[in-house]
């Protein structure tokens, strides 16, 4: 059998964590997932992406500072929709964190990416998956 793909391994983790495939996910919509003894996550569906028209996620933990939501960390990442009897993917295209600021972006403007930074990412998002796995993380029910 052949070996997945980073990105295709990361879609069945983001999948089997939400319960549906990521793609399905409502716009406008907050869907927080909880682990007894470690911070909320929340995934939000954000506008497709304007270049490749493929649906974007927003994965973040939150914290309060002073009153303000800081993200610890962020990552958006762009879905790749199955088709063909081919696996999802998912890209990840930027990652963010409050305290100390950080803010890298793998597609500074159309036709450019960093590659280092893509592949560096990639496989956080791959190890974060599995962290929020192994923690077991749940959807909560909406308010």
């Amino acid at each position: 059998m052949p070996r997945r793909h980073p990105y295709e391994m990361n879609y069945a983790r983001l999948e089997k964590l939400l319960g549906e495939p990521p793609q399905n996910l409502q716009p406008d919509r907050a869907y927080r997932f909880r682990a007894s003894g470690f911070m909320d996550l929340v995934v939000e569906r954000l506008p497709d992406c304007e270049e490749t028209g493929r649906p974007v996620l927003s994965l973040c933990h939150y914290f309060e500072l002073n009153g303000d939501l800081c993200q610890d960390p962020e990552m958006t990442v762009r879905v790749s929709v199955p088709r063909d009897g081919r696996h999802g993917m998912i890209e990840a295209t930027s990652f963010q964190q409050a305290i100390p600021p950080v803010y890298q972006v793998v597609y500074p403007q159309p036709g450019r990416f960093y590659p280092h930074l893509k592949r560096e990412l990639n496989a956080f998002l791959g190890y974060w998956l599995r962290n929020l796995e192994q923690q077991g993380h749940r959807p909560v029910e909406a308010d």
